[in-house]
């Protein structure tokens, strides 16, 4: 499966890295960084279908 896996770097805000270790804790305490980070960016991607889908007129991206 890592075979499949595509590789990418993003750097953090100051602001957000309190934020994602605080999740990191609170949530994802047993997933390695690299697992939460797939998570939340697929949670973002659905919720920004999701909104474009309800509302075709203002699409998000």
């Amino acid at each position: 499966m890592a075979s499949k896996l595509k590789r990418m770097t993003f750097v953090l805000t100051p602001e957000m890295e309190p934020l994602l270790d605080g999740i990191k804790k609170e949530m994802f305490y047993n997933c390695s960084r690299s697992e939460m980070i797939r998570a939340l960016v697929d949670a973002g991607l659905n919720a920004i279908q999701n909104e474009n889908q309800r509302n075709p007129t203002k699409q998000v991206i």
